[in-house]
């Protein structure tokens, strides 16, 4: 089999810009950036390494500046989300960071949660202006925004945030049997084509390009279709040289040394039997190659300006530590071609300890080769966090246990935090690493990282060997080197000292009201573009802006007609496709040309807090003082003329509760959480102890099928593979319908007033964005158990009167459809649908005439309502309380009065001090069961010193 693969690490080489004073311009724009550009990092200690549904996930949270690993003194607010499987956020929290840079708190995992693989994430606002790129999205889905700039910003993708993946198994079935871990993932209506068995390698010239006539070093990484590292070897041949065998030696990689010509190089490797072949791209003939050794840089240049100047710079987390000019070149001349060759000592001893990038580039400011490297100068290797406990000790049931914990070299009370656990529900995991292998080189890199404590527990030759292979193997870089030699960039976002309220107020759009007899002619994918023209009239400039008419906008105050006495026929009605009812509107929107007041209203336990202000381009930003717990913020926009009969304080304004009215204009509050996360890597959903036959049944037939999983007896149970049937009771998401609006509204997605014609779509991207398809996906809309509502036709145009009979079709009256739409009589949104934004689901079937996604809207109980406003209406949410960790106190109980005690963490301090010395004991009751025990701990010193149990 012969499968051509082209895979090279590519640098991108931004447009050139001046330096007008040459490398001495490009190395004052690094040192400047070193402070004006440092980057914030976060790691999370949590209490336990595995959850149940219906458990506690306690965590410590620790934010560092990246360049000296000390805490912050930057951001004081962090946001930490829980995501479930399929990549939707499950909750998010805004904590406090305090004035040493930590902070804490929890999740509980609530009993409708499905078990799988969940992720933990945490940024602070700062991080958002680092690592960003757009996932791929057309023109014409820019059209279902309000502007491009809100689909831009919605499309955001962010590299290098905190991450980490873990299971959360299904609730025992008997309380306590934590012996047998299972997990219930939720149906699907399709099951996904399984992937063919496949090797994939990657090759990465060091520096970045392989170039002729000189000797290239290349590393390489094999794995296969599910993202396993292979282990192979293989043969390297071109045309005219003799083949060298190559091989990976550790977790898949491997490297080789060559001088190519202008011939291709080509790699074969047998895999499982089967024949590979990979064409290595074809050697540049200018550029520059690069080799590293221990201390040594050897430097290449091939067929360069000689009118320019060239350096060499190396940063280490962001900040610059060496920079030189590039000079004493031996140049070499052939028939072709001119080559220079020079080495560079690099002083390790001036480096930090962590990943270092090293970059040779021009005057111009073009990147030449990159590359990264470790160094290693060993200061946190004696911060260990100790602890006195016999791993083969067996603790009796409601035993009180002491344990002395030790922080070693601390002279001083030191805060750090400690995990005490149930060793009974351990399992193997590849994530062995701690706070010191997170922050010097995990974070550093983009995915997961295999077995990070394996680069830390020798410094031998085999173990530098394997870490430098994995640093000549990464792509990507947490600090663009082009961003940071650019001095006219600028931050979008600073770091947060408080909470605010921020946004911008835009033009209303005249929406087409819903007549309630066109929503029986939804659910084929049809409704109302609009009242047909009696007469010709002027064309209407869908891009202008008209807030300085006095009849431009629907101002909150005027009379809206009775629908029955304007709307009198459907023959007045345009129909068509139900997603074009907005066409009129046009696309693009700008912003205000004229500034209008903005009041917010935010109230907190009865007390009112208010503010107005005048719009600044368009833009606001009220502080908010720090409270706990969520509030209700009403906001709304209006013309500076018309603040006494509209501000909020005169209460003279009738329309505020009428959901039908149209603003006067649409608030829009500035929303910067990331919408897309990663999908996981083979590493992070999978163990080490299970068999490969094993792990990729679990992963085909059980995720598509709601069966058991037994993870120590695997039992999957497979069907006829074929659509079935959604299961009504297992939504894959669920949330407040008006909370839901309100996310909808703040992306851009609806304009500031309820669509019922669009909103089913709208809920749908705001979720999925463009599901990764290039065509448009399929949505149905469903209440009280019918569908109502479709935006594509469930028949094809030829279709027979017998086929169209048989879809089926809600059977309501328009007007009571109308009525429980509104947002006034809606509870709950729940959405069913196979797609997964985390996989984006690049193997699943589709189909034109089914839905990929259904909304359905679920109403209040017995025909109950709640307040619904014209203007914006939103639940605020304040800073998250952390809670003290329970601890039972058995000591004044007789062995009949104990409960039954379940924990398996057994001992929780996110705050744990020590005395000057560096000690402290741990006192504790052990569970209702015979238990041994295990620690771990994390800690950030005021000087960066990372505490780190082993």
């Amino acid at each position: 089999m012969t499968k051509l693969l082209l895979s090279i690490l590519l640098f991108s080489l931004t447009a050139v810009r001046s330096y007008a004073g040459g490398i001495d311009d490009i190395r004052q724009a690094l040192e400047h950036s070193s402070v004006s550009q440092i980057q914030e990092k976060v790691f999370v200690h949590t209490d336990n390494q595995c959850y149940f549904v219906g458990d506690t996930l306690w965590y410590k949270a620790y934010v560092v500046r990246a360049d000296n690993l000390q805490p912050t003194d930057m951001s004081r607010i962090l946001y930490v989300e829980l995501l479930s499987p399929d990549g939707l956020v499950v909750e998010r929290q805004n904590i406090i960071i305090n004035s040493q840079g930590y902070t804490c708190g929890q999740f509980t995992l609530r009993d409708s949660l499905y078990s799988g693989y969940y992720e933990l994430r945490a940024y602070t606002r700062w991080m958002l202006n680092f690592n960003v790129r757009h996932h791929r999205y057309r023109r014409d889905e820019t059209w279902s925004f309000y502007n491009k700039q809100m689909a831009a910003d919605y499309f955001r993708v962010w590299d290098g945030l905190y991450s980490r993946v873990f299971p959360i198994y299904s609730k025992p079935e008997e309380a306590g049997d934590y012996d047998v871990r299972s997990m219930y993932q939720r149906p699907k209506t399709r099951i996904p084509k399984q992937k063919k068995e496949d090797l994939i390698v990657t090759f990465y010239p060091e520096g970045g390009h392989l170039i002729q006539g000189v000797e290239n070093r290349v590393a390489f990484e094999a794995v296969n279709q599910h993202g396993e590292a292979a282990n192979i070897k293989g043969t390297l041949s071109a045309d005219g040289m003799p083949d060298m065998e190559i091989k990976t030696e550790y977790m898949g990689r491997g490297s080789f040394t060559v001088t190519p010509s202008d011939k291709r190089l080509k790699a074969r490797f047998t895999f499982h039997d089967k024949e590979y072949s990979f064409s290595l791209p074809k050697a540049e003939k200018e550029g520059v190659a690069i080799q590293l050794e221990d201390n040594q840089v050897t430097i290449h240049m091939r067929q360069l300006l000689p009118e320019c100047e060239y350096g060499l710079s190396v940063l280490c987390r962001g900040k610059l530590k060496y920079f030189t000019g590039i000079t004493g070149f031996t140049s070499t001349t052939s028939s072709t071609s001119l080559t220079s060759t020079t080495r560079i000592t690099l002083p390790i001893d001036s480096l930090s300890t962590g990943v270092n990038d090293l970059t040779i580039f021009d005057s111009n400011g073009q990147i030449l080769a990159d590359r990264l490297f470790f160094v290693n100068r060993h200061e946190n290797d004696g911060n260990i966090v100790t602890a006195e406990i016999d791993p083969t000790h067996t603790y009796q049931p409601y035993e009180k246990v002491d344990i002395p914990v030790q922080l070693a070299a601390t002279t001083e009370p030191t805060v750090f935090s400690l995990s005490i656990f149930d060793t009974n529900t351990d399992e193997p995991t590849y994530n062995d690493g701690n706070i010191m292998t997170d922050l010097l080189l995990s974070s550093e890199l983009k995915g997961f990282i295999a077995y990070p404590a394996h680069y830390f527990e020798s410094d031998d030759a085999l173990h530098r060997r394997h870490l430098d292979l994995l640093m000549m193997v990464q792509g990507w870089r947490k600090y663009n080197w082009a961003e940071l030699s650019d001095t006219a960039r600028q931050m979008r976002y600073q770091p947060e000292k408080g909470m605010t309220i921020e946004g911008y107020v835009y033009k209303m759009l005249s929406l087409n009201e819903v007549e309630p007899d066109e929503i029986l002619n939804w659910q084929d994918g049809v409704g109302v573009l609009g009242r047909k023209a009696a007469e010709e009239q002027d064309p209407v400039d869908p891009f202008g802006d008209n807030t300085d008419s006095e009849d431009a906008l629907l101002s909150s105050t005027d009379e809206i007609p009775d629908m029955e006495d304007t709307w009198t026929s459907a023959s007045t009605f345009e129909y068509g496709s139900i997603g074009n009812a907005n066409d009129h509107l046009g696309v693009n929107h700008g912003n205000l040309r004229h500034e209008v007041l903005i009041e917010a209203e935010l109230s907190v336990g009865g007390v009112f807090v208010g503010g107005v202000q005048k719009t600044e381009g368009g833009h606001f930003l009220f502080d908010v003082p720090p409270f706990y717990g969520s509030a209700y913020l009403n906001m709304k926009a209006y013309k500076e003329n018309d603040s006494i009969k509209k501000s909020m304080m005169a209460r003279k304004d009738s329309k505020v509760l009428d959901e039908d009215a149209f603003p006067d204009f649409y608030v829009k509050r500035e929303v910067f959480f990331p919408m897309y996360t990663h999908d996981y890597t083979y590493y992070e959903k999978h163990q080490p102890d299970y068999t490969d036959e094993m792990l990729i049944d679990t992963v085909s037939e059980f995720s598509m099928e709601n069966d058991v999983h037994q993870l120590q007896n695997i039992n999957v149970k497979g069907r006829r593979r074929g659509r079935r049937a959604i299961d009504w009771k297992k939504p894959a998401f669920v949330m407040d319908a008006y909370e839901l609006y309100n996310e909808v509204t703040d992306r851009g997605l609806s304009f500031g007033k309820l669509d019922m014609r669009q909103f089913p779509v709208q809920v749908c991207k705001y979720l999925y964005g463009n599901m990764n398809r290039y065509v448009k996906f399929n949505v149905d809309g469903r209440i009280d158990g019918s569908t109502y509502y479709r935006n594509y036709s469930p028949v094809t145009n030829g279709a027979s009167d017998a086929e169209k009979a048989g879809i089926f079709r809600a059977n309501r009256t328009s007007q009571s459809l109308y009525k429980k739409l509104k947002l006034k009589r809606l509870q709950n949104i729940r959405v069913f649908s196979d797609y997964e934004p985390r996989t984006e689901d690049s193997t699943m079937v589709v189909s034109s005439l089914l839905a990929d996604a259904t909304v359905e809207m679920e109403t209040i109980p017995n025909d109950g309502v709640q307040p619904s406003f014209r203007d914006r209406h939103i639940v605020f949410r304040g800073f998250n309380m952390a809670e003290d960790f329970y601890q039972p106190d058995y000591s004044n109980r007789s062995l009949d009065e104990k409960p039954a005690d379940y924990r398996r963490t057994l001992y929780w301090n996110p705050n744990a001090v020590t005395d000057e010395q560096g000690r402290f004991t741990a006192t504790f009751y052990n569970n209702g069961k015979e238990t041994r025990i295990r620690m771990t701990a994390a800690g950030v010193t005021s000087d960066g010193r990372l505490m780190h149990s082993k």
